[in-house]
């Protein structure tokens, strides 16, 4: 970051938890992009360290997943929540990987 973004002020105070949302969902769109990228569909996003890392609410936690869920099946992906509804798994085939346990929260 360059500068700081001229909506950082204290006007906008209001606003810092929808940017901190946003910005956490955006983080996310990111971490599921780079473990898909790999290839291993056994692997499954851990939601549960990443709001642990990111000092994100459960209630965020779900909200931003039925996001990212829905975005994902749009894009032709299958995906299922394991453990307890703490890991997501994306992945391509009709059935789940071996790993998944499939739950939903």
């Amino acid at each position: 970051m360059k500068e700081f973004p001229s909506r950082l002020n204290p006007k906008n105070k209001e606003k810092f938890s929808k940017y901190c949302y946003d910005r956490n969902l955006a983080y996310m769109r990111r971490d599921i992009f780079e473990l898909v990228i790999l290839g291993d569909e056994n692997k499954f996003f851990d939601l549960d360290k990443f709001s642990r890392l990111n000092s994100v609410s459960e209630n965020d936690i779900r909200s931003m997943c039925i996001v990212v869920m829905d975005e994902l099946k749009n894009l032709g992906w299958n995906v299922k929540t394991s453990f307890g509804g703490t890991g997501l798994f994306i992945y391509s085939t009709e059935n789940p990987p071996p790993s998944c346990y499939a739950d939903e929260f």
